[in-house]
């Protein structure tokens, strides 16, 4: 097993070798064309000048800002360069900015990979629906917005989401973390496959969905109509959260931690991990773990609170008893 490792840390080695050579051949052994710095890219600003409700947006590995613009008018600064242009324009009352990128794989190859920035500057105020898909960069929206619905898609990227949605925020990263702050929706749907979900000061009307692979959730100071949490790694914390209907949690290797949380109904389920905590009001408690330990307060009133757990502890008070 341990000479198969060594066998492909050789190969993956002597590929990575081959491709810098191969890069190298292409700028004529200039290894400074292979150094991204400010001499190699443009930065090129496009003033909007037409009325838009909605804005599309779609980059590659270009970090994606959306910020109050300090004129009041709306403009787009993006980093442009050899073989990568961007195509700004209003179309149907959509803001549409998308990459145009004619690289070939060696143009990928870097010595050092400066991380470049697509700004996009509007008036603060409502807007309809905002779509961002930004590849390997990250997203960053500010709180001067309120959108009617928010799609935003990342590959290795980070998501810093402070705006406001009316209906719909669905944000979707592979290996990336999702920061939500002091921001309102008619829905929330997050999903990381590795990487944090950090929701804090969340007004949700409907169903607050997070989803992880491997990471971690926190969530504090959150109200919603339901919440949906699902993980295969990692602990989830609950910090002053009250979810008018039902709250699901499952976990298989990662402990479930409430303090000052609440729902109507909830229901916990881990395989080696603990469920701890307090929680606001009595609840009709149907406890189980296969070998863990279990104290639960001894109450007949209030919603159900289901919690099963196999190598798990359970042990949950209500706070204030």
């Amino acid at each position: 097993m341990k000479k198969a490792l060594i066998i492909i840390a050789a190969i993956a080695v002597s590929i990575g070798i081959i491709l810098v050579m191969v890069a190298a051949l292409t700028v004529g052994f200039n290894f400074s064309e292979l150094i991204q710095t400010e001499k190699n890219y443009e930065t090129k600003t496009y003033e909007i000048n037409d009325g838009f409700r909605d804005i599309d947006i779609k980059s590659k590995n270009t970090r994606i800002v959306i910020k109050p613009s300090e004129d009041g008018k709306a403009s787009v600064v993006c980093p442009e360069y050899e073989k990568v242009t961007y195509f700004v324009k209003v179309e149907d009352e959509v803001l549409k900015i998308y990459v145009e990128d004619g690289r070939e794989w060696y143009d990928y190859v870097y010595l050092f990979n400066k991380s470049l920035q697509l700004t996009v500057s509007i008036p603060s105020g409502e807007y309809g629906v905002l779509t961002a898909d930004a590849g390997t960069g990250d997203v960053d929206v500010n709180e001067a917005f309120s959108f009617g619905d928010a799609n935003i898609k990342t590959d290795t990227g980070d998501v810093a989401f402070n705006a406001s949605a009316e209906n719909a925020l669905k944000i979707k990263t592979t290996t990336g973390d999702i920061t939500l702050k002091s921001t309102s929706a008619g829905s929330v749907d997050l999903s990381v496959t590795t990487g944090r979900i950090a929701v804090s000061s969340l007004d949700c009307r409907g169903e607050l969905s997070a989803h992880v692979s491997t990471g971690k959730t926190e969530l504090s100071d959150v109200t919603c109509g339901s919440l949906a949490s699902t993980g295969s790694t990692g602990d989830i914390k609950l910090k002053n959260v009250a979810v008018s209907g039902q709250m699901s949690i499952e976990r298989s290797t990662g402990d479930v931690r409430f303090t000052d949380s609440d729902a109507a109904q909830i229901t916990v389920k881990t395989t080696t991990g603990d469920v701890t905590g307090t929680l606001k009001s009595e609840k009709i408690f149907v406890a189980k773990a296969s070998t863990g330990k279990i104290s639960v307060p001894d109450t007949a009133s209030g919603g159900k609170c289901e919690i099963n757990t196999s190598t798990g502890d359970i042990r949950i008070s209500i706070s204030g008893k």
